[in-house]
């Protein structure tokens, strides 16, 4: 049995057409069903406390508003920052934070790291709020880590961020340390040197 091919391919033409136009027809309203009766649900405890890392926070720069109130190291960082045009950028979490500046967090009584969300910035604000101040090194060596890093992931894609990144500064103030990288480091230095 031979099928002819101008009736097969017309076949075919309106099964598809037909299959495209059903789903673009309108959709009618069903009627909604309430249920007269609830069943029982178990409550559910939980066991173990979950664990909070204090060092996520605001996203924007602005202040942290939940149920924990803001670490030293945030309210530094807000106040360095205050008043100041940054990137949109996001806290850095733990883990992160662990394999990019190899601090160790024993070290710290607070820690704030914000980064941006996008890979077109390299703008980054750290401030760390050291247990003692002889460990200050410590942290400065994370700080160089973190530093050279980013050198080498912006000296092959956008120059005018390498020459940020490069030109990075750095404050200790007492048992805080400030790390930026911004083309406003000046003034936040400035703020974060002058802040209470």
């Amino acid at each position: 049995m031979k099928i002819n091919k101008k009736l097969l391919a017309v076949i075919m033409t309106l099964v598809i057409g037909s299959a495209a136009l059903t789903g673009c027809g309108q959709k009618t309203e069903q009627p909604s069903v309430t249920p007269t009766e609830s069943p029982a649900v178990d409550e559910v405890t939980p066991t173990e406390t979950p664990v909070v890392d204090e060092n996520a926070g605001g996203v924007t720069g602005e202040e942290v508003t939940g149920e924990t109130d803001p670490t030293p190291a945030q309210e530094t960082y807000f106040v360095a920052v205050d008043g100041i045009e940054m990137p949109a950028g996001m806290a850095m979490d733990s883990t992160m934070f662990a394999d990019t500046y190899g601090i160790d967090t024993s070290l710290l009584n607070s820690y704030y790291v914000q980064m941006p969300m996008m890979n077109v910035h390299a703008t980054e604000v750290a401030v760390f709020e050291l247990k003692d101040t002889k460990d200050a090194d410590k942290v400065m060596a994370g700080i160089e880590k973190r530093q050279k890093a980013l050198v080498d992931q912006w000296k092959s894609y956008l120059p005018e961020q390498l020459e940020l990144v490069e030109n990075y500064k750095t404050a200790q103030k007492d048992n805080m340390i400030l790390f930026v990288i911004s083309p406003e480091a000046d003034q936040i230095v400035q703020k974060f040197e002058s802040a209470k």
